[in-house]
């Protein structure tokens, strides 16, 4: 890792940290490691709180088994991850280190069975619209989502909250105008939500809880 745990600890939860007391379940771990992976990767540490404090694992057999629940059977395609065991304070932590990866987007799979697809925004794992994934059209949106513009347009939107057509031109190097048609086509596929219907039109990303 380029910091050290101790650093990423006091940084705090974000982007590409995030913190567990412990692993509650397969289904949630996998979540967010797919989110990290569809994102800009991350890192997730086990055994410490929401505010940073250090709480060691009471048990790193039955966290790695989740965690090898999740990543051999709850994700597609596949993700590898590097599972390190570190002492702090004389307690267990357990880093996981996720890149981002060339193989996204990844799915989850829920207790229900169904495949998600879930980004990284700001410190929280957020689902993409299951429109993507379900109905007339899937395969073509899941390609879209792959494609290189729409991955730099969600890059932005982790960081940004809105974007308009100019702004999206000059970030992808094309005109105003077909900037402004690819975004009210990904409107219309529900995968961005239209904020302004004034001039000039906003967009930001649109989820379900």
């Amino acid at each position: 890792m380029n910091k050290s745990i101790i650093q990423i600890i006091k940084g705090g939860e974000g982007l590409t940290t995030e913190f567990k007391r412990t692993i509650d379940s397969a289904f949630k771990i996998a979540k967010t490691i797919v989110s990290f992976a569809n994102t800009s990767g991350g890192r997730l540490l086990v055994g410490i709180s929401d505010t940073g404090a250090i709480l060691g694992v009471n048990s790193e057999l039955k966290e790695l088994q989740k965690l090898e629940k999740a990543t051999g059977e709850l994700i597609e395609p596949k993700i590898m991850v590097q599972i390190k065991t570190v002492q702090l304070d004389g307690k267990m932590i357990l880093a996981v280190e996720i890149e981002e990866s060339p193989d996204k987007p990844h799915y989850a799979l829920n207790e229900k069975g169904e495949r998600i697809i879930y980004i990284r925004v700001k410190d929280k794992s957020i689902p993409i619209p299951r429109l993507l994934m379900h109905g007339e059209g899937g395969a073509d949106k899941e390609k879209l989502m792959a494609s290189r513009h729409v991955k730099t347009l969600i890059a932005y939107l982790k960081d940004t909250d809105s974007v308009t057509a100019k702004v999206f031109s000059k970030i992808i190097n094309i005109s105003e105008k077909r900037a402004e048609r690819m975004l009210n086509d990904l409107a219309a596929r529900q995968i961005l939500l239209k904020i302004s219907r004034t001039k000039p039109e906003a967009f930001s990303l649109k989820w379900t809880e």
